[in-house]
């Protein structure tokens, strides 16, 4: 009778040991019914019970049922516990037989749900949930590819930039770069944003060298977004570095002196030097050199425009030079009190501004009339310049007296916008 009672006692463990084997095949046979509250109650019991609490199976089918409900819920919170529940079963058997066949979707449902609770806090500019939920999804991916289980989660370039985008604007400066410097080195191309954050990020700090390698990156990338051309300008002239600039621009001017870009682009680098574009609440200074600097670039504009005499850009770039010293001679007349102006050197800034205007006008009609010939295809830089020159032809057109071609430009100008 002994014997039997003891037979008895074993056979009673085991069958306890089956029908809490059986709560974990249950719990995965209501998964797959989508009857979730009975797959968690039967789970959890699982979970509660002595001889199934540390199996790896347990905490496997639980982060199944929750992936599933993160999934279809589209909650990073759910997705997060179920991330939770999968580490759990690696950590008591890291060569789990379905982790082998299954994890690398499984790890990709999770880290897509909770990157894209990021991008719903990103475009709800909740920044610090932004941030929180990129990092988290970006910490799922590099657990799982760190575990050699057959498959990876490729890194997302975008998400990356993003990252440190909403880092950025949560005043996270130190990991926004660590993100920002990421997308850059990935090669990331969709948003000039990246590298104008990187550049002042790198400026805030004080890292010069790192500062200007973000702007050329900028200009690299995105040759039209004249943001980085100011940038450029800005960090010579707070570096006091402007000789530099001009003696790199003067060597590649040397060695293609008839290529059209590198004239015009020259021409523009050189007028930037000349006039540096102001600090808030401060006038801008101009540089001692300024007469030869504007002089060169008068004379690099002139020569970009024999090389191709229809290139809107050029045109409009010779007419603002002229327009822009108009516009200065014009501040210091109006700066003069009601005795002075009736003196010689008001009447000299009188005929100073008339001649520049006058200067000015045909190049921007050019640029005008090259600007219309393709305004179906203009991109967003060219829109900008575009408006600019047709501000600059109504203000003349207006001093001028001539009521119709002012009419006609703000047509043109409402149009546009």
């Amino acid at each position: 009778m002994k014997k039997l009672l003891v037979s008895f006692i074993f056979c009673s463990a085991g069958l306890a040991a089956v029908a809490q084997r059986a709560k974990v095949n249950s719990a995965e046979d209501a998964l797959k019914s989508k009857d979730y509250a009975k797959a968690t109650a039967d789970i959890q019991a699982a979970l509660e019970n002595d001889k199934t609490k540390n199996d790896a199976k347990t905490y496997y089918v639980k982060g199944k049922i929750l992936e599933a409900q993160a999934t279809e819920h589209k909650s990073s919170a759910e997705a997060l516990e179920a991330f939770e529940a999968y580490k759990k079963a690696l950590e008591i058997n890291p060569k789990l037989p379905e982790a082998l066949l299954e994890m690398n979707q499984r790890m990709f449902n999770l880290y897509a749900t909770v990157g894209n609770a990021g991008y719903g806090n990103l475009n709800d500019q909740k920044w610090d949930s932004a941030y929180t939920h990129f990092k988290e999804a970006f910490s799922i991916a590099e657990f799982y590819n760190g575990k050699n289980l057959g498959g990876t989660i490729p890194t997302d370039t975008s998400m990356t930039f993003y990252t440190g985008y909403a880092a950025s604007q949560a005043g996270q400066k130190d990991d926004a770069i660590l993100y920002l410097r990421k997308a850059a080195d990935l090669q990331f191309k969709t948003e000039p944003a990246l590298y104008v954050i990187l550049a002042q990020a790198y400026e805030e700090k004080g890292q010069n060298d790192n500062w200007l390698k973000a702007i050329e990156e900028g200009k690299a990338a995105f040759p039209k977004d004249k943001r980085f051309g100011d940038m450029e300008m800005i960090y010579y002239s707070k570096t006091g570095k402007t000789n530099e600039l001009l003696a790199i621009l003067e060597k590649k001017m040397a060695e293609n002196p008839n290529d059209f870009n590198t004239v015009l682009d020259y021409g523009i680098r050189v007028d930037n030097l000349a006039n540096p574009p102001a600090e808030e609440g401060k006038e801008a200074v101009k540089p001692a050199n300024y007469e030869e600097l504007m002089s060169k670039a008068e004379g690099a504009y002139k020569k970009a425009i024999e090389l191709k005499a229809d290139d809107a850009t050029a045109n409009f770039q010779l007419g603002a030079l002229y327009f822009n010293r108009a516009v200065g001679f014009n501040k210091e007349l109006n700066a003069m009190d009601s005795k002075q102006q009736n003196s010689p050197k008001a009447k000299e800034l009188q005929t100073k501004v008339q001649t520049l205007m006058d200067q000015s006008l045909p190049f921007f009609e050019k640029a005008d009339q090259n600007f219309t010939a393709k305004a179906a295809s203009l991109d967003a830089s060219d829109k900008s310049t575009y408006q600019s020159c047709l501000y600059a032809l109504q203000k003349i057109y207006a001093i001028k007296n001539d009521n119709a071609k002012v009419d006609a430009t703000k047509k043109k100008l409402d149009a546009l916008n």
